[in-house]
């Protein structure tokens, strides 16, 4: 049974040694001190560290932001790829130091030359270092990941990376058995769940260790508000049941968006920091906007400062008060009810 419990405790058994203490220390700040539109990083500093590695990918999913990234002239050759200086210097700003998790993103991570070298050291300084990829390179690089001591692998499972995923996912899954993800869309749903019960079914027997389902978010270079899916959407409460049924304990489903009173739960504003390799902050995993200018650079400005952007301060400000509507990016976004770990 794969639950959220052990979802996460399978990722903190991997952190190395003492290292790592500081970073549960400031995971059980985290957790003590009471959440307010300004904090210090004398409290806490965010647990997750979202790195972009790169923008460039090997596909073009239609919801995916980079690509529309890189058509605005962001981001375009690998000389914006993350290297091992440019990480070191981020872990060097008090607001990612002690993060617990580093989620290593893109465009797609796979790209980037100096991967090995940088998961290891990540997993030196005793993060939990997560990688999301397509897959499309994971057959020729998961032995070096595995060696660098990367504590968990995601990959995203779509219909153009299927063919490589049925050849290579047995063989990869045996050298270091990886996570899946899928996103949903309402229309596949509701028109093809028998579909997505079969890539579930192989995902299963293929020896991943869970399959993780994402609710779909306009994102990208043709956003699609038909497809998001709500929690009374009958279509994809009875493809839950199904998917629950046969494949018991394997799946974990994400809040979908809410219907009715909003509950505002989210807490990436104050869990979650993350930025490109020129130290550009973003605003949250929500958006492919950036943080707008002045101090929204992380090599430029002061932590505390960065962390309490007026735009940032602004928006916890709305999901603090339990009257008002969320703000204006997180109101089709599910993860408003989700309340992170």
């Amino acid at each position: 049974m794969m639950s959220k419990l052990s979802y996460y405790y399978e990722m903190c058994r991997q952190t190395r040694s003492w290292r790592a203490a500081p970073k549960f220390w400031n995971y059980a700040k985290y957790r003590f001190f009471k959440r307010g539109a300004t904090t210090s990083v004398r409290k806490f500093t965010p647990q997750i560290a979202s790195l972009l590695l790169t923008w460039r990918c090997n596909l073009n999913c239609d919801y995916c932001n980079a690509a529309k990234i890189i058509q605005a002239g962001r981001g375009k050759g690998p000389e914006n790829d993350a290297d091992l200086a440019r990480v070191k210097r981020i872990f060097a700003n008090p607001l990612f130091a002690n993060c617990l998790l580093v989620d290593l993103l893109g465009g797609e991570p796979l790209l980037v030359k100096d991967l090995a070298i940088i998961v290891a050291y990540l997993a030196a300084r005793g993060h939990i270092v997560n990688i999301s990829t397509n897959g499309l390179l994971l057959a020729d690089r998961i032995i070096d990941l595995k060696r660098a001591g990367i504590s968990r692998i995601n990959v995203s499972f779509y219909d153009t990376n299927r063919l490589v995923m049925e050849r290579e996912l047995f063989k990869i899954n045996k050298i270091f058995p990886v996570h899946a993800s899928m996103v949903l869309l309402r229309s596949e749903v509701e028109q093809r769940p028998e579909k997505l019960l079969a890539m579930a079914n192989f995902l299963y027997e293929a020896g991943c260790r869970s399959l993780r389902f994402w609710i779909y978010r306009p994102m990208g270079l043709y956003p699609r508000p038909e497809e998001i899916i709500s929690e009374t959407d009958p279509a994809y409460l009875e493809f839950r049941r199904k998917i629950d049924k046969v494949l018991p304990g394997f799946c974990l489903w994400p809040v979908a968006v809410q219907t009715g009173k909003i509950k505002k739960l989210c807490p990436q504003l104050w869990q979650r920091v993350g930025c490109d390799m020129s130290g550009n902050l973003a605003i949250c995993c929500g958006t492919d906007t950036m943080l707008p200018a002045p101090d929204n650079n992380l090599f430029v400005g002061e932590p505390d400062t960065i962390f309490n952007h007026p735009l940032l301060v602004k928006m916890r400000e709305q999901l603090l008060d339990p009257e008002g509507p969320p703000p204006k990016i997180c109101q089709n976004c599910n993860l408003l009810g989700e309340q992170g770990w």
